[in-house]
């Protein structure tokens, strides 16, 4: 088999040759449209010393360069349907909020945990109450950790590249709350950073902390080729992308011997029972590690 060209799963690594393909670059140029239209932030800077091969593609302002395979990846793997209910969760003010409101049809709640009045105060988030003027975008101000939404209010819920930057406790309580939200038969699209050569993130504990189920297959064989370069090209980084589906089912929250009435509640709240581990710091484990390595030498 073609190591890379196994694109069937809907959980997977993100591949260049999937976001260059015509598929992801039609949706691509309409989202380039946007960002010029609506004269986002350029990503032009970050592109060259992270996304090289993005550079040529698009003038200014440029799409921050893992969004080409994040952004197609997140519209055509959800199946919008005008009308939808959708949440951008640390949506900032990107090209896609825009899109899921003016192409899709659907009506958007983006989260961000700050608003300002003007202008661009980080690249990466916030979102200013200019630009929320400017695109009619619903934006309520939040951690991902307690969101004022009504659970099971919505279709579709997407967070796109938030979940690395969180630490363990924050991340694992933000996907319970994205959860949450959800609508029973409703999905939630998730990508975030990852990195071979680091304990970055660990996405397939993230389907666990959910309580949700994968859709349409999981495929966790690492693509050949490297999407991006970080850490001053030292380590390169890569993008997981997930699938996610909230089922209306039940079980027991007790292990009983079936003979009494036990209470029950939704499957996707199982994780939310299980009482957190304490975890030892990083150093601690280093420690350990090595320890463990010389004594078995």
């Amino acid at each position: 088999m073609d190591h890379d060209a196994g694109l069937g799963a809907l959980t997977r690594f993100a591949r260049i040759e999937e976001a260059l393909s015509e598929k992801y670059m039609t949706l691509n140029r309409e989202l380039s449209r946007i960002a010029s239209h609506y004269r986002l932030p350029d990503h032009s800077d970050l592109n060259q010393a992270r996304y090289p091969w993005v550079v040529p593609l698009f003038g200014k302002p440029a799409i921050y360069g893992s969004r080409l395979w994040e952004y197609p990846y997140a519209i055509i793997s959800s199946e919008l349907k005008k009308g939808m209910k959708c949440a951008d969760m640390g949506c900032g003010m990107t090209p896609f909020s825009i899109y899921l409101k003016e192409i899709s049809g659907c009506q958007v709640v983006g989260v961000d945990c700050e608003i300002f009045p003007a202008g661009t105060r980080y690249k990466a988030f916030g979102v200013s109450l200019e630009f929320i003027e400017r695109t009619g975008l619903k934006i309520i101000q939040s951690g991902l950790d307690a969101v004022p939404l009504k659970s099971n209010s919505f279709d579709r819920v997407f967070c796109l590249s938030v979940i690395e930057h969180l630490d363990p406790e924050t991340a694992q309580r933000g996907v319970r709350e994205m959860a949450r939200i959800v609508r029973p038969g409703g999905v939630m699209v998730i990508t975030l950073d990852v990195n071979m050569m680091s304990d970055m993130s660990r996405p397939l504990d993230l389907i666990w902390e959910s309580g949700l189920q994968p859709l349409g297959g999981i495929d966790i064989r690492w693509p050949r080729r490297r999407l991006g370069i970080f850490c001053d090209g030292k380590q390169p980084a890569d993008v997981f992308g997930m699938v996610l589906a909230k089922e209306d089912y039940e079980v027991e929250t007790q292990y009983s011997d079936n003979t009494e009435t036990v209470c029950v509640l939704p499957a996707s709240l199982v994780p939310t029972l299980r009482r957190p581990m304490r975890r030892e710091p990083r150093w601690r484990r280093t420690v350990a590690g090595l320890m463990k390595r010389l004594l078995t030498r």
